[in-house]
């Protein structure tokens, strides 16, 4: 009758809606509605070992549906939080993130004189995925220029600035799953203290 709120990554998560049926039997079920606010991305990429980005992000995950704890069914939006603070995104992170597309543009900046900077100014970023039958719709803070049939994950600001642009609009979500999982996985360091 409540939420369920986490504080974490100086920000917070809420549930609400939640709702577990059978949760220990042969396939329980989940329901819930999923809200997250002004999570710092400085300590969530530092976590996950992603690259850096600076700066706040807000979520949203509607219509949660999940059977044997995997998702079947939810519209997923994240973007970065209202308000003046610092936004800068790594190259690594840059590239992380084209990684999960595809190496295309990933590519194109090593052969720019984009490789020269370790990091790049953004004024927005955000990703969207609309979950269906193992399918995930994707889209970004915008579209692109009339013509083309991409969105912008990342959109430059400040200098030097840069956009990522997804070009996939539908991706198998085990597929995209394991593309994060090996992400992280390969960045993973030793930390010797």
């Amino acid at each position: 009758d409540g939420a369920l709120i986490i504080q974490v990554f100086d920000g917070y998560i809420s549930a609400t809606g939640l709702r577990i049926i059978e949760p220990f039997g042969l396939l329980p079920r989940l329901y819930a509605e999923v809200e997250m606010r002004h999570f710092d991305l400085g300590q969530l990429t530092e976590t996950f070992s992603f690259g850096n980005i600076t700066g706040f992000i807000d979520g949203d995950i509607k219509g949660l549906e999940m059977t044997g704890w995997k998702p079947l069914r939810f519209d997923a939006r994240i973007e970065s939080s209202p308000g003046d603070y610092r936004k800068r995104i790594s190259q690594r992170a840059v590239e992380n993130i084209t990684a999960l597309g595809g190496g295309g543009a990933s590519a194109a900046i090593q052969r720019s004189f984009l490789r020269f900077f370790e990091e790049f100014g953004y004024s927005r970023l955000g990703l969207t995925c609309v979950l269906r039958d193992g399918v995930c719709e994707m889209g970004g803070v915008e579209g692109v220029k009339q013509g083309t049939q991409g969105y912008i994950i990342v959109k430059g600001g400040g200098v030097p600035a840069i956009n990522v642009i997804g070009y996939n609009h539908r991706v198998d979500w085990e597929e995209l799953v394991s593309r994060l999982k090996r992400i992280t996985e390969n960045n993973l360091q030793p930390v010797i203290k």
